[in-house]
Order: C-alpha cells, then structure tokens, then sequence
C-alpha cells in the first residue's frame, strides 16, 4: 500500500470533494480517501502496482476538480507521503 497525496487546484466544496471522493474510490486498488481543505488535497490510500497517479488525476478531472500536478519543494521537515 502506498499513499497518493493530490492537491486540488481550486478550492473545492464538501459535496465537490465527497464526490471527487467517491469517483476515486469507484476505481480498482483504491481503498481509502480522505480531504483536507487548507491547502485543499486529497489523500488515495492505493495499492503498490495499480493504480497510476495519471488514473487518479483523470478521474478527478472528469468529476470536475483539477489536480495542481507541480511538484513544490518542501518547506520543512520531511513527512515521507510523496515518496520525495
């Protein structure tokens, strides 16, 4: 199991990031999925091999909420969750 940290573009509402939830979880190797909103990201608790980030941006962008696919450097200590 791996975590998937996916930070949203645009501020979001609940019912936007339940539902951008749930289209994550309708795809096989996801198990969880979690929202923080400040800075609004979304956390997929996802199998080793499947599936790809790609797979998970493109379900995101097909329920509407756009993924900010830059990779920023870290500000502080490192929490190992992006794998970086």
């Amino acid at each position: 199991m791996k975590t998937e940290i996916l930070n949203i573009a645009n501020p979001i509402s609940a019912e936007a990031a339940e539902r951008a939830g749930a289209s994550l979880k309708a795809i096989s190797g996801v198990h969880d999925v979690s929202f923080l909103d400040s800075p609004a990201r979304l956390y997929a608790r996802i199998d080793d091999a499947a599936p790809t980030r790609a797979e998970l941006v493109a379900a995101l962008n097909k329920a509407g909420v756009l993924v900010d696919d830059e990779r920023k450097p870290h500000a502080g200590g490192c929490c190992g969750g992006c794998g970086g």
